[in-house]
């Protein structure tokens, strides 16, 4: 057999056997994890998507003791509606980075631009907040939730209502937190 056929093998029964793991990630790469398959492709007819990008892209993650995750090989994407932050090697199975784990992450978009993000469980405990302004008395962020509506078309042969498509719809919310007293305020 060739080499990259034994490396492909190689990562599937590592990403299988992270199925049964919690997911961890290190200074010194990724450490466990829960693997699956993502299609970053939205349904035919969907508007929107559940993911910050439509493709893999570049990043890196600041653990939880503050040391820099970044390897090339690595690519993120954020699942907006479960609060997800999704590392690959092969751009087709990821893991689920546990966001105890995570102190903030980085990913670059297509005008390669970095985001930041930020898990602030004041905010929510279940997403990541993109981190807009930090400075030493105030810092903005912004909480995106996304939801799917579905198609809800409905005609009763005069008149017509509704949507013939699934909806994947954000949900921005912006959020200032006072560094001294570490109060948060939703900013509308």
């Amino acid at each position: 057999m060739n080499k990259i056929h034994i490396a492909t093998i190689a990562f599937c029964i590592v990403a299988t056997n992270a199925l049964k793991a919690q997911t961890g990630i290190s200074a010194s790469g990724i450490t466990s994890g829960t693997g699956m398959v993502y299609n970053l492709a939205s349904k035919e007819n969907t508007k929107g998507s559940r993911y910050l990008f439509d493709t893999w892209a570049k990043g890196y993650v600041v653990d939880k003791t503050g040391n820099t995750v970044k390897n090339d090989n690595y690519s993120f994407n954020y699942d907006k509606i479960n609060g997800s932050l999704l590392l690959s090697q092969d751009k087709q199975t990821a893991i689920d980075v546990s966001k105890d784990q995570v102190k903030t992450f980085t990913v670059y978009d297509k005008a390669d631009q970095p985001l930041n993000f930020e898990y602030v469980p004041a905010i929510d405990a279940t997403h990541f907040v993109q981190a807009l302004s930090t400075g030493s008395k105030y810092k903005v962020y912004k909480l995106t939730k996304t939801t799917l509506v579905k198609a809800d078309f409905k005609s009763d042969g005069m008149t017509s209502s509704g949507n013939k498509f699934d909806e994947y719809v954000d949900e921005p919310g912006y959020y200032v937190i006072d560094v001294k007293t570490n109060g948060v305020q939703r900013w509308h």
